[in-house]
This record gives C-alpha cells, sequence and structure tokens, in this order.
C-alpha cells in the first residue's frame, strides 16, 4: 500500500471520526448540559475542524 493511499485512507478515518462526533456530542453528552455556550461552542469548533479536512483535502488539486 502506497503513501498516498494510506494518508486517504486516514483522512476518511479523521471524516468518519468527525461526522460521528458530529452526531453523539451535540445530541448526546451535551443535550443535558447546563453549560449555555456548550453547544455553540462545540459547532463553532466542528466547523473549523470541517474547514481544516476540505483544506487539507482540495490542497492537492491541479488545475
Amino acid at each position: 500500500m502506497g503513501r498516498q493511499t494510506r494518508l486517504g485512507l486516514l483522512w476518511v478515518l479523521v471524516v468518519l471520526v468527525v461526522t460521528l462526533a458530529g452526531i453523539v456530542v451535540p445530541y448526546g453528552f451535551l443535550s443535558g448540559s447546563g453549560a449555555p455556550l456548550a453547544v455553540p461552542l462545540f459547532w463553532s469548533g466542528f466547523g473549523l475542524v470541517v474547514i481544516a479536512l476540505i483544506a487539507v483535502a482540495v490542497a492537492r488539486w491541479r488545475v
């Protein structure tokens, strides 16, 4: 297995973990949280992570 293939599989695994966190954390762990800013802060961080993952995915694209 080549280096690019391993990096691609790692990226897919990270995307899967982030996607699952986007379901489990706000609707599970934070649903009964008394902290009023917990959910907005989570979604802000989640959004930044998604933007970073997209940037990594398209970094090597050529026109």
